[in-house]
């Protein structure tokens, strides 16, 4: 599946999201994938166990086209960071594993998206950051609240006021990433990392794990109900 930014494709029960736009995949319009189009073809798609999200190219994305700034009006863009909310959230509630593969930069709205994934596995260069202070705005698709979840508030406060760029490393002792791989680029390592997670499981228990945490960050009470017979009736039918 394709869309002006973005790119869709299944890899054995793995969907593969890229991001496709110039040398630094830029986010031109924040919503980067039709947030309909996306579940339609998880539906089409039910035996995925995970979605792997990467940028093509060098880098994972530089975020926001921030020359498009002053070009749209306030009400306009708020329209679009909406879409691009929702579209997270969507990610972020998916009953699969996610994860980012990271190379290169990795900024503004590259890493509001990267942090709609459970892991992100970055190479050694990478280099990540909310840069948005920068521009004169602050973060507009949710990564502010995803990093302080992550982080605490301290560092959150920290990372987002300075405008820090974290090396792979940093990001490594910070709990920014979950690891850094050993080649030059995180795809393939990323890729090994989720099948090895979803590998002998059934999709009854990947949906039933990860949508009780999904559940659970909520504040649900009983978060698992039912998961354990949903998943006992699948490996009955083995």
């Amino acid at each position: 599946m394709y869309s002006n930014l973005s790119e869709l494709h299944a890899e054995d029960n793995i969907a593969v999201l890229t991001i496709n736009n110039g040398p630094k995949n830029l986010l031109s319009e924040p919503e980067f994938i039709d947030r309909r189009e996306l579940l339609s073809w998880l539906d089409k798609n039910p035996q995925t166990g995970a979605l792997v999200i990467k940028g093509e190219g060098r880098h994972f994305s530089h975020g926001a086209d921030v020359s498009l700034f002053g070009t749209s009006e306030i009400p306009v863009l708020s329209e679009k960071l909406e879409k691009a909310r929702e579209l997270l959230r969507t990610i972020e509630e998916l009953p699969i594993v996610t994860a980012a593969a990271i190379n290169g930069g990795c900024f503004g709205g590259g890493l509001e998206v990267a942090l709609s994934c459970q892991f992100r596995i970055a190479s050694p260069k990478a280099l990540l950051g909310l840069t948005e202070i920068m521009h004169g705005v602050v973060p507009g698709m949710g990564g502010m609240e995803r990093l302080y979840r992550l982080l605490g508030r301290e560092k959150a406060l920290q990372m987002i006021l300075q405008g820090e760029m974290i090396s792979a490393s940093d990001a490594l002792s910070m709990g920014l990433v979950t690891k850094i791989t050993e080649q030059k680029d995180a795809f393939e390592e990323t890729m090994s990392f989720v099948k090895e997670l979803i590998s002998g499981k059934s999709m009854a228990q990947i949906n039933g794990i990860t949508g009780t945490l999904n559940r659970a960050s909520h504040g649900e009470n009983d978060p698992s109900k039912g998961c354990f017979e949903a998943a006992l009736a699948e490996a009955l039918k083995k």
